[in-house]
């Protein structure tokens, strides 16, 4: 089963630059969507990141992605 983890706020849950290998990723950032990507036929958000000799591709279902999106909303607001 897919699962999808949510944290509002990354430094309250103890994450930092300093205890992680953070890197900040100058390449570029793919989002996109697939409208049968699972194999129930939902579909699916992939973020994929360009690297210099790959692509690294995640991919999560457009429900938890949506998701993660309101809580996140909820918890800073809209900035558009």
């Amino acid at each position: 089963m897919e699962s999808l983890n949510v944290i509002l706020d990354l430094e309250k849950a103890g994450f930092d630059a300093g205890t992680y290998d953070v890197v900040e990723h100058k390449g570029q950032v793919s989002v996109g969507g697939m409208p049968n990507g699972t194999t129930s036929g939902k579909p699916v958000v992939m973020i994929g990141l360009t690297m210099p000799d790959h692509i690294l591709v995640v991919e999560t279902t457009l429900a938890l992605f949506l998701t993660a999106a309101d809580a996140l909303k909820t918890k800073y607001g809209d900035p558009r």
